[in-house]
């Protein structure tokens, strides 16, 4: 929340287990970067029931599946219980909708489209009545013995997908659009790369960080994104409902049909959202949320990727975070995780190691485009739980436990007038980065 008195604007932010206030002269402040809260859809299974029967680019859900049909329902990790498993959500009433068009509960499977992201979130995200009520599998892309060819896409993507979503005679996906560094934007023919795919595929799109254009915030054009609509495409993608949520992860727009039709007619809205119209400041001041902000790792690449589109070039981006879990919280030990090795190494490094395909290739492309981000800006850490000694290791130009200190260094480099944007305002900031597109 931000106040302000004739000389100062002050933010206070979580930081750990207490608050931070941040104060920044007011003179200076050109911009604060926040998202646009829609209120919440007021009946939202008429909006689900009208987006399927009124559908974007395709026929209406009630003319293209029949009885003895087998539906497949792909969701991910971005779809929580509170939207999805609670009975007025979308999971209940599209069964109950498919059941009145004819499709029991017993010719229906919920596939958890996780990508490779891990399945620890499963009952979190889908909720146990749901669960139970479909018989329900969590996508695994490491299981060759689960996964169905499907050819090669015209960029070079050899695609394996779930077996039961294949061999379906109707899939539907659920999503949420939102930013993201891998392929632009969330929704749309995501849901089937990464989300079923499997682990050479995923490896393989998301070794395409090096690729021009496949970047934050870019739809059209980003080579990335146009690989895993091709994929949605030869996977037979039927159908996709996408959503959009405020602040309160509360549904405020539903959207669904033709997956790349109904994806375009949401983005701006989406873009509304989640972007901010500004021009680029010296200085960007970013906190990454309170969900966020108590480690390094959960947070870095999309807060300097909000950064860097907000500054000029060269520009400096003040990162605020207490990182009091370290580079990430938990483990089966309990213990907090470190850095991978691959934050200490160099840019030129990491990219061999994606045209190696070593080990992790979706981990070694989110450390690619941090360290890229890092590379493009000046980046000053504000941190209690990483050390000096690492922060310049990872790529960081100054790190400090002070605010005012980094501040203070940034206005020695910049000069004292110069001019600053703060991502701050919701707790959220690498949600709403400025407006680069549309």
């Amino acid at each position: 929340m931000a106040t302000m008195t004739a000389a100062t604007k002050s933010y206070t932010i979580q930081y750990g287990d207490g608050k931070r206030v941040l104060e920044i002269p007011a003179q200076n402040v050109r911009a604060e970067i926040e998202m646009t809260d829609f209120p919440a859809v007021t009946d939202l299974p008429g909006a689900i029931v009208n987006a399927l029967e009124l559908p974007i680019g395709c026929a209406p859900l009630s003319e293209r599946v029949k009885a003895g049909d087998s539906v497949a329902i792909m969701t991910g990790d971005r779809i929580t219980d509170k939207m999805l498993g609670v009975r007025d959500g979308i999971g209940f009433v599209l069964l109950d909708h498919l059941n009145g068009l004819g499709i029991p509960d017993e010719d229906i499977t919920l596939v958890y489209a996780g990508g490779m992201h891990g399945n620890t979130l499963v009952n979190d995200h889908l909720g146990e009545e749901l669960m139970g009520r479909v018989r329900t599998i969590v996508h695994d892309p490491a299981d060759d013995s689960s996964l169905t060819y499907r050819g090669v896409t015209p960029r070079g993507t050899p695609l394996w997908i779930n077996t039961v979503v294949a061999e379906a005679d109707f899939s539907l996906g659920i999503g949420e659009i939102s930013p993201t560094v891998h392929g632009g934007w969330c929704g749309g023919g995501k849901i089937m790369l990464p989300g079923v795919a499997g682990q050479l595929s995923i490896e393989q799109n998301h070794a395409m960080v090096l690729w021009p254009n496949s970047s934050f915030l870019l739809l059209e054009g980003n080579q990335m994104r146009m690989d895993m609509e091709d994929a949605a495409e030869m996977a037979g993608l039927k159908m996709k409902l996408d959503v959009l949520v405020n602040s309160k992860a509360e549904v405020v727009d539903v959207y669904a049909g033709d997956f790349r039709q109904e994806h375009r007619a949401a983005m701006p809205k989406a873009r509304e959202i989640w972007t901010t119209r500004m021009d680029p400041t010296d200085i960007a001041v970013a906190y990454p949320g309170e969900g966020r902000e108590r480690a390094l790792g959960s947070s870095l690449f999309c807060s300097l990727e909000a950064g860097r589109y907000a500054t000029v070039e060269p520009g400096i981006v003040i990162l605020v975070l207490s990182a009091v879990d370290g580079w990430s919280a938990g483990g089966p030990t309990g213990q907090h995780a470190s850095a991978p090795d691959g934050m200490h190494l160099s840019l030129e490094e990491l990219a061999r190691m994606l045209v190696r395909r070593d080990d992790d290739v979706r981990g070694i492309s989110i450390m690619y485009l941090a360290k890229k981000a890092l590379a493009s800006r000046r980046v000053f850490l504000v941190s209690e739980g990483i050390s000096k000694e690492d922060a310049l290791a990872y790529g960081f130009a100054f790190s400090t436990r002070s605010f005012e200190e980094a501040l203070g260094k940034a206005f020695v480099e910049r000069g004292r007038d110069a001019t600053i944007s703060t991502n701050i305002q919701h707790g959220i900031g690498w949600r709403t980065a400025p407006w680069v597109e549309g």
